[in-house]
């Protein structure tokens, strides 16, 4: 066997082992799970639309009530605001005056899109 040859067969040996470890990675549970990830943020990315980086979204910013001098009077506050990342739109919720009174109890601090991709 010449050299070509035997870097050939080498690198096809790789290969399949490369193969057989991907194989292996996915029969466990750990690798079921991401392949499953993986697969569902293919599907959702290329079926909606997306948001480029520098797009603004709306965010909604909800309170708790104990987190404000009215106590537990009410259940919470939330007001929405424009902002491109969730760390964002907490800064532009502080800077925020106007916001609306929630009848239903907020146990914690949340921020999220008001509208899902």
């Amino acid at each position: 066997m010449n050299q070509s040859n035997k870097k050939k067969k080498k690198a096809e040996t790789q290969l399949k082992i490369n193969q057989l470890d991907e194989m292996l990675w996915r029969s466990t549970p750990l690798g079921k799970f991401l392949s499953s990830i993986k697969k569902d943020t293919a599907k959702i990315s290329r079926s909606g639309p997306t948001t480029t980086k520098n797009e603004k979204r709306s965010w909604v910013v909800r309170i708790p009530s104990a987190f404000v001098f009215t106590g537990s009077k009410t259940g919470g506050f939330q007001t929405v605001v424009k902002a491109e990342t969730q760390d964002q739109a907490w800064d532009e919720a502080a800077k925020c005056n106007e916001w609306e009174i929630l009848d239903f109890f907020i146990s914690h601090m949340k921020v999220f899109p008001q509208d899902p991709l």
